[in-house]
C-alpha cells in the first residue's frame, strides 16, 4: 500500500457505515452514526436593499434585492438571462471579491456575512471542468469536508456516500464490486466525461454537508438519466440533512414540483415575483409571463413557426441532387488519441453499432467508439444521443475531419466535394468539379486542409469562445469566406465583394447589425451562440456539426437557433448535433443515432466497471504525474522519503566533478526501471530531452574550458583537448546522474501524495501547497484545451500553412485564445476552491502520510549509493572536489 493510500480498513468501514480500526485525529475510532447524527441546519438568507455592480459593467447586476429564505426553504430561482441569478449565488456563496465593485445594503446568512461563514454554503457552478480541484475522485470529493477539518474516517463515510448519491459510486447499478473501491477512488478525474464531471462537483458539495445549497444549472450537462438522478440526489441530500437549497434554472420542469418557492428576479431589479413553485403547472397567467421572459415552461415549449422540411434542396438549389448523401461512415472505429497505425490497417472485430470499446492499460491507443454507420443527407438533421461519456463528441470531431479515424470508413459525398455543396455561390459545380475534386482532396475528411475543411464541413464547439479569434463581430464572421478555399488549391473561393455581402446578410439574420464593430467576448450568452453559429456559415459548409448547440440557452435564443438551422436544412445543408435536447431534435425533424448502448448482462456491466475503475489512460500506463498511483515497487514508497533519497544522492553528485561517481549513480538508476513499473521505451522516452541536454554540455564544456592535455581538436577560434573534454563528460555524466533518479521519482509519484507528505510530513503550508496541486491539474487542462482551441482554428480554416509570419500568425492567436482560457478557469476554479471552504482554517486529511519500514530503507537506500559513488571515484582516484 502506499504511504499515503486510503486505508483498506477505512473504506471497508465505510461501506459498512463505520470505521473499525481507523483513527481519526484525536486517536480515537468514531463511528458513522455520530457523524450522520450531526445534522446540519438550513441557513437563513436575508438580503435587504443589497445592490452589487460589478467594475467594468454599466448597471448593477442586482438593484434593491429585498429577500427571505426560511431555513430548509426550497427555492427554484429563475429569470431572464442578465437577471443576476449567479451574482446572487456568488454572493451567497462569499466569492465575491471585486474590490473595485460597487456594494450597498445588507446579505447575511444566519445573520452573518457570507464570506465569514465560509463552509456553511455550497456552490455549484455551471462549467464542470473548473469544478475539478484535485486529480483522483476521491481526493476531489474529500476536498471540501478535509478544509472542513472532518475527522479523517468520517471524511472516507461521507466520500463513499457522496458518490453513490450521484451515481459514480462503486454501488451504481450493483457492478461495481468491493474489490475494486479503493481503485475507484484512485481513478482520474481528467479521465471523466463533462457530465461526469459535475455529478462528481455535486458529489463534492454533498460531502460538506452544507447549510445552504446553491446550485447554478446542475443539469446543464447531463444526459435525461443522469438529470433525473443528480436531482434526486440533490433532494435526498436536502431530506436527510435538512439545508435550505436554491437552484437556478431556465428549464423549469426539472424542479418546480419538487421546490417549496419560485423566486423570480428582475433584470437588473429585484425580486420580480416570489409564488409557490407549484403555480407554474396550472396558474396560465403565470406560466404566460415566464414564458415571455424566456424560461422553460413545462409543456409549454417555444413558439415556433410551422416548418415542413424539404428534405432536399432548395428551389434555386443545384438540380438533381435533393436527399443526396453528403458523408456516410462505415465500420466506422474512432478515438481522441491518434492511433498508431495509418487508418483502415488490419481489420477488428465488429462489436456492433456505437459500441465502445474498453481501452487496455500498456496497449497503443485505442478507440472510444467503433462500428458506427451513418449516412447524413441534404435537408435533414442527425442526433447524436446517449450516456455521458458514450463517445458523442469524439465521433462529432472525427466527422469534422479534425481528429484521424482508427478504423472504418469515412466518405465525403460528392456534392460536399465539389465546391461549396451549392452554399457558396461560387466554385466548381457539376461532375466536373466534383472528380477534380476528389482527385485533389480524397474522400476522407481527416486527410484534407484547413482551407478545404471550412468551406464544406462547419464545426461549432461547445464553447463559443473556442472559435473567436478576430477582434469584432464583423471580421469573425468574414474569416471564414476568406479562408475558404477551391478543392486543394490556393484560390479563393469568394471574392472581396462576395464576402462583404454575405457577412451583411449573416449580420442581419443574426440580428448582430448593431454589434458588428463589438468585441465577440463581450457579447451575452445567446449572442455568442449565434455568432459561433455564423462563423462557419459564413464560408458557405454544406454540412454543420454541433456539440450541445442549446447549452445555457434559454427559450428565446433556442428559438432563434432553430430559426437559423432551419434555414440552412431548407437551402440544401445537413447538420448532425451531440445533444440531450428531445426538444431541438423534434423542432428540426431529426433522425437519432444513440450511442452506447451496452448488453445489459449483469456480468459484462461488472466487467466494464471493474475495468473502468482500475485501468488508466489509454496508452499511458505510467504517467508522470498523472493523478494515478502507481502500483510498482518504487510507487508504493512515501514521497517524502524518494525525494529525501535523492536528495542524498544530488547532495553527493554536486560535491565532486568527476565521471566516475556519476556512471555509478547512471547505472543504479538504470536498474531500478523495473522496479518502477517502467517500460526501458517509456523511460527512455521520458529522459531524451535531459539526454541531449548531458550532450550539449559535455560539447559547451570542452569547447569553452581551459585547454589542457593533448590537443584533440583544433577549431581555429578554439581548441578541445583532452583536459577539457574530460570535464565536459565530468558535468554531462553528472547532470544526467541527478536526472535520471528525479525522473525515476516523479513517474512513480502521484502529485496528490506528494503534496500530501508535504504539508503533513513536512509541514508546509498547507494553502501553498493545495494551491500549486491545483495549479498543477490546471496545467494539464490548458493542455487539453491548447488542443481543443487547435482543433477550432483548424475548423476555421486557420492551419498549418502559409509562410512564416502566417504561421506565427495562426500560433499567436492560439496562445491568446489559451490566455483568455486560463484565466476564465483559473478564476472560476478558485471560486470552487473558496467556497469549499479552502483557506477557511484548520483543516485535516484524507489520506494519512506516514513513513514505514520501507519507507526508511529507501531513504538509507539513497544513503548508500551516494556513499557508494564516492567510495568507487575515491577508489579508482576519480574523486574531484569542488571545493
Amino acid at each position: 500500500m502506499s504511504a499515503t493510500s486510503t486505508p483498506r480498513e477505512t473504506l471497508d468501514g465505510a461501506r459498512r457505515g463505520t470505521a473499525p480500526g481507523v483513527s481519526g485525529p484525536s486517536g480515537s475510532p468514531t463511528s458513522r452514526a455520530s457523524d450522520a447524527s450531526v445534522r446540519p441546519a438550513g441557513v437563513e438568507v436575508r438580503a435587504e436593499s443589497w445592490t452589487f455592480q460589478h467594475a467594468d459593467r454599466p448597471a448593477p447586476a442586482l438593484a434593491d434585492l429585498d429577500l427571505h429564505l426560511a431555513p430548509g426553504e426550497k427555492v427554484l430561482l429563475a429569470g431572464p438571462s442578465g437577471a443576476g441569478k449567479s451574482t446572487l449565488l456568488h454572493g451567497l456563496a462569499g466569492v465575491l471579491h471585486d474590490e473595485d465593485a460597487v456594494s450597498a445594503g445588507t446579505l447575511r446568512l444566519d445573520g452573518a456575512a457570507p464570506d465569514a461563514a465560509r463552509g456553511r454554503a455550497g456552490l455549484m457552478q455551471q462549467d464542470p471542468e473548473s469544478q475539478v480541484v484535485l486529480s483522483r475522485i476521491g481526493d476531489d470529493v474529500a476536498f471540501a469536508a478535509e478544509n472542513l477539518a472532518v475527522e479523517r474516517e468520517q471524511i472516507w463515510v461521507r466520500v463513499r456516500e457522496a458518490l453513490d448519491a450521484v451515481g459514480l459510486g462503486p454501488g451504481i447499478e450493483g457492478a461495481r464490486a468491493d474489490d475494486v473501491a479503493e481503485q475507484l477512488l484512485d481513478h482520474p478525474t481528467a479521465e471523466l466525461s463533462g457530465g461526469q464531471k459535475q455529478r462528481l462537483a455535486l458529489a463534492g458539495i454533498l460531502a460538506m454537508r452544507p447549510g445552504l445549497l446553491l446550485l447554478d444549472e446542475p443539469t446543464a450537462n447531463l444526459d435525461p438519466a443522469g438529470v433525473a438522478q443528480v436531482r434526486d440526489a440533490v433532494l435526498a441530500a436536502a431530506a436527510a440533512t435538512g439545508p435550505t437549497l436554491v437552484v437556478v434554472e431556465h428549464r423549469l420542469g426539472v424542479w418546480a414540483e419538487h421546490c417549496d418557492t419560485l423566486v423570480v428576479l428582475e433584470a437588473g431589479g429585484g425580486v420580480r415575483r416570489r409564488v409557490d413553485a407549484a403555480r407554474v403547472a396550472d396558474d396560465e397567467p403565470l406560466r404566460e409571463e415566464l414564458a415571455a421572459m424566456g424560461l422553460w415552461v413545462p409543456d409549454r415549449p417555444p413558439q415556433l413557426p410551422t416548418w415542413s422540411p424539404r428534405r432536399g434542396v432548395a428551389e434555386d438549389g443545384p438540380a438533381g441532387v435533393a436527399d443526396e448523401a453528403l458523408l456516410s461512415a462505415a465500420g466506422l472505429a474512432v478515438g481522441r488519441t491518434a492511433p498508431h497505425r495509418a487508418p483502415g490497417a488490419g481489420r477488428r472485430r465488429r462489436r456492433g453499432p456505437g459500441r465502445r470499446r474498453r481501452p487496455r492499460a500498456g496497449s497503443a491507443p485505442r478507440p472510444v467508439l467503433e462500428g458506427v454507420d451513418l449516412t447524413l443527407r441534404r435537408g435533414r438533421a442527425l442526433g447524436l444521443t446517449g450516456r455521458n461519456g458514450a463517445g458523442k463528441s469524439t465521433l462529432l470531431l472525427s466527422l469534422a475531419g479534425l481528429l484521424p479515424r482508427h478504423g472504418g470508413r469515412l466518405a465525403a459525398g460528392t456534392g460536399l466535394i465539389g465546391g461549396s455543396g451549392g452554399f457558396g455561390g461560387s466554385g466548381d459545380a457539376g461532375d466536373t468539379g466534383a472528380t477534380a475534386g476528389r482527385e485533389r482532396l480524397g474522400e476522407d475528411p481527416g486527410g484534407w486542409r484547413a482551407a478545404d475543411l471550412v468551406a464544406r464541413l462547419g464545426m461549432v464547439f461547445q464553447e463559443p469562445e473556442h472559435q473567436f479569434v478576430r477582434s469584432t463581430v464583423r471580421e469573425e464572421l468574414a474569416l471564414g469566406a476568406h479562408q475558404a478555399r477551391r478543392p486543394g488549391t490556393s484560390e479563393p473561393l469568394f471574392t472581396a465583394e462576395q464576402v462583404e455581402a454575405r457577412v451583411a446578410e449573416l449580420l442581419e439574420r443574426l440580428r448582430l447589425t448593431e454589434l458588428a464593430e463589438a468585441n465577440p467576448f463581450t457579447l451575452s450568452g445567446g449572442e455568442k451562440r449565434r455568432l459561433s453559429v455564423g462563423t462557419v456559415l459564413s464560408a458557405g459548409p454544406a454540412v454543420l456539426l454541433l456539440d450541445e448547440p442549446t447549452f445555457g440557452q434559454d427559450a428565446h435564443t433556442f428559438a432563434e437557433l432553430v430559426r437559423l438551422l432551419r434555414e440552412h436544412l431548407d437551402a440544401g445543408g445537413a447538420l448532425i448535433a451531440v445533444t440531450h435536447d428531445a426538444a431541438f431534435l423534434q423542432a428540426l425533424d431529426a433522425e437519432e443515432l444513440r450511442l452506447g448502448e451496452e448488453p445489459s448482462s449483469p456480468e459484462r456491466r461488472k466487467e466494464d466497471a471493474d475495468a473502468s475503475a482500475r485501468e488508466p489512460a489509454a496508452g499511458s500506463t505510467v504517467p508522470m504525474l498523472s493523478g494515478v498511483r502507481i502500483e510498482s515497487a518504487l510507487g508504493r514508497r512515501g514521497a517524502p522519503a524518494k525525494l529525501a533519497a535523492v536528495l542524498l544522492v544530488t547532495v553527493a553528485l554536486v560535491a565532486t566533478m568527476d565521471w566516475v561517481s556519476s556512471a555509478v549513480v547512471i547505472a543504479t538508476g538504470l536498474l531500478l526501471v523495473p522496479a518502477a513499473g517502467l517500460r526501458l521505451g517509456q523511460f527512455l522516452k521520458r529522459l531524451w530531452p535531459f539526454a541531449i541536454g548531458a550532450v550539449v554540455a559535455v560539447w559547451g564544456t570542452a569547447v569553452a574550458a581551459e585547454a589542457s592535455g593533448e590537443t584533440l581538436l583544433d577549431l581555429g577560434f578554439t581548441t578541445v583537448s583532452a583536459g577539457s573534454l574530460e570535464l565536459g563528460a565530468a558535468m554531462g555524466a553528472r547532470a544526467l546522474a541527478i536526472v535520471i533518479p528525479s525522473v525515476l521519482v516523479f513517474s512513480t509519484t502521484d502529485p496528490t501524495d506528494l503534496a500530501d507528505g508535504l504539508a503533513q510530513q513536512l509541514r508546509l503550508p498547507a494553502r501553498f501547497v493545495l494551491g500549486a496541486l491545483a495549479a498543477m491539474r490546471l496545467l494539464g487542462l490548458l493542455a487539453q484545451h491548447w488542443t481543443t482551441i487547435g482543433h477550432a482554428r483548424r475548423a476555421r480554416g486557420i492551419g498549418a500553412h502559409g509562410g512564416f509570419v502566417a504561421r506565427v500568425g495562426a500560433t499567436a492567436s492560439q496562445a491568446f485564445g489559451l490566455l483568455v482560457q486560463a484565466i476564465r478557469i483559473a478564476t472560476r476554479l478558485a471560486v470552487t476552491m473558496e467556497s469549499r471552504g479552502f483557506g477557511a482554517g484548520p483543516r485535516t486529511w484524507a489520506r494519512p502520510a506516514r513513513t514505514d519500514a520501507a519507507d526508511v530503507g529507501l531513504i538509507l537506500g539513497g544513503l548508500v549509493l551516494a556513499a557508494l559513488a564516492t567510495a568507487v571515484s575515491i577508489l579508482v582516484g576519480a574523486w574531484n572536489p569542488v571545493w
